[in-house]
């Protein structure tokens, strides 16, 4: 009994961990890839972010609040570009916008009254980084919307407030601005990871990316400067990474602004793109190392992460639609949850597609509505989003279409196939030609009779045997091209068809057959337990019987020789001890 327990207990062991294992035996395995962090940034505050999927690679007190400088002119030309869209309107230089206390103020010397466009205005403020221009700019944006006005505000206070409703929009949490130039105020703040949200959303803005592939821009004249070749009024990048001839450059960058106070120190956000990646930067406070840090991060996201275009390696969509279809065709006009084909993720470069984990998340906005999105996981870590949309999955016109060539799918939805169409008509012009040649050959009859009765004989002519059988040919013909079309077709589609080598194996066949080869393993490692289990037991009762023999001898042995078996029993033991240890 106490063998049969012994044997039992293995079993169910043996097939509880085959259970476990079965759903495994043919997925690889694979080791997370370390989340590198080694970098040293000099700088008080820094950021690196993919662009792409928002997936923070390293920060530095990147949640952190400090002064922005005049990298805050970021987020004013993205709202003046999205709220302008006619860039040739003419913005007017107001009294308020020209004067600014600030001393050492950038500019470009704009005075009450002047005109400019407002692509002009754009390059001023990216390149020259002039802050009457900021300030211009907020105003003609800001008088587009009154209906955000309140009492007492300007048109200048309107725009700081789409400034920052936009950044919370853009998921900023720790920035609030209270002027569009940068200019040091105890409210006007930033952190790292938000101003790399803000640079992330600009250059995904066409009209900013050209803007900041030039690196010079002349401007209209103004009234200080009326020569329309004057050089003071053209207007330089002053982002060095931008430039090739400069030390600094830096291959791949896309856009950038720098910033300096005295209060604030370097500031400097950066977007530079390698091999399908985006790759944005922000340093704060960087006493001079503005571009050295951005150099070191950008080498360091490059060299160890990589972005990954989720619908090359995930069936999200297609598994979805899969369900409002029938072999592969979709059957109604519908439309069903997906994600965008454009979403991407962010793993370490030596990381695998097969060691992401999604799960979903629902929320709600301020309205109350519910939105749910795909969260992408890698490890503990975040590396990408998408939100659930509405997709189309198909208008129902393929199903008629694969029914043409397809006779079961035909038959089912009650229409004929292109082959079946085809012999109908063979059958018809057949028939046609029957009709014809018996018409030709009962002519032919009667011109003969006809013959024969003016010439007086009176034998009767038959018709030729091959010509009255032609109407049965003429339908035996048909008959077989349209058994040939059918049996065509019905071997054509090996996926509707019974004993076709070419059927594929659905999942359901999959599993069943992974399913018996489990049960098999399981069968044959029971075999083994019992195989095994009746081995111990017959090498237990050989040595219960070899102890019984021994002690029955040892009865008749003296006091010596029952010394020296005890001793040739210890040395046996001894022995087999370091036999197992080897």
């Amino acid at each position: 009994m106490r063998y049969l327990k012994h044997a039992l207990n293995k079993i169910i062991s043996i097939i509880i961990i085959s259970a476990l294992l079965c759903p495994v035996f043919s997925l690889r395995s694979y080791a997370l890839e370390n989340w590198a962090s080694d970098v040293y940034v000099a700088s008080e505050g820094a950021c690196l972010m993919d662009a792409d999927t928002g997936v923070v690679l390293y920060g530095k007190n990147e949640e952190n609040a400090y002064y922005p400088a005049s990298i805050t002119k970021v987020m004013t030309a993205l709202l003046t570009i999205e709220n302008c869209d006619n860039l040739s309107e003419q913005v007017t230089f107001s009294y308020d916008a020209v004067h600014i206390e600030e001393e050492n103020s950038t500019i470009i010397g704009a005075s009450e009254g002047d005109k400019l466009s407002v692509l002009d205005c754009l390059y001023s403020l990216l390149f020259q980084s002039a802050n009457e221009v900021a300030n211009a700019l907020a105003e003609h944006v800001g008088a587009k919307h009154p209906e955000l006005k309140e009492d007492g505000m300007s048109d200048r206070d309107v725009f700081i407030k789409m400034m920052n409703t936009r950044a919370k929009e853009l998921g900023c949490t720790g920035t609030h601005f209270n002027n569009p130039s940068g200019l040091t105020d105890s409210e006007h703040y930033v952190t790292a990871h938000d101003m790399c949200r803000i640079l992330a959303a600009a250059v995904k803005n066409d009209t900013f990316l050209d803007i900041e592939s030039h690196t010079y821009w002349t401007h209209a004249p103004i009234r200080r400067y009326p020569d329309a070749n004057d050089p003071w009024n053209t207007v330089y990048a002053k982002h060095a990474m931008l430039k090739r001839n400069s030390s600094q450059y830096y291959s791949g960058t896309l856009a950038g602004k720098t910033g300096y106070t005295m209060t604030a120190g370097n500031t400097l956000v950066t977007a530079a793109r390698r091999n399908g990646m985006t790759l944005v930067t922000c340093v704060l406070n960087a006493h001079a190392n503005h571009y050295n840090d951005t150099r070191r991060l950008m080498d360091f996201g490059f060299d160890n992460f990589t972005s990954l275009k989720v619908i090359d390696y995930d069936d999200t969509n297609s598994a979805i639609a899969s369900d409002f279809r029938i072999s592969g065709i979709n059957m109604v006009d519908s439309k069903t949850l997906g994600i965008d084909p454009d979403t991407r993720i962010t793993i370490p470069k030596g990381g695998n597609y097969i060691e992401v984990r999604k799960s979903l998340e629902v929320s709600e906005d301020a309205d109350g509505n519910s939105t749910a999105s795909l969260i992408y996981s890698y490890g503990d870590r975040t590396v990408g989003a998408a939100k659930l949309k509405l997709i189309n999955i198909g208008d129902g016109s393929e199903l008629y279409e694969e029914a043409k060539t397809d006779p079961l799918l035909a038959n089912a939805l009650g229409i004929k196939t292109d082959a079946e169409l085809e012999a109908e008509s063979e059958s018809a012009r057949a028939a046609e030609e029957s009709s014809v040649n018996e018409a030709q050959s009962s002519e032919g009859s009667e011109a003969v009779g006809n013959e024969a009765s003016v010439n007086g004989d009176g034998d009767n002519i038959q018709p030729d045997s091959e010509t009255a059988s032609i109407a049965d040919k003429a339908a035996e013909t048909a008959k077989e091209n349209t058994d040939n079309a059918k049996m065509k077709n019905m071997g054509s589609n090996g996926k509707d068809t019974e004993g076709d080598p070419g059927d594929r194996i659905d999942k359901g066949e999959l599993f069943k057959k992974l399913g018996f080869g489990a049960v098999a393993v399981i069968v044959v490692l029971f075999l083994l337990i019992i195989c095994n289990t009746f081995r111990d037991r017959r090498q237990a009762e050989r040595r219960a019987r070899r102890r019984a023999a021994r002690m029955k001898r040892t009865k008749d042995m003296t006091g010596t020789q029952q010394i020296h078996m005890d001793l040739e029993l210890q040395r046996r033991s001894r022995k087999d001890k370091k036999r197992r240890k080897k």
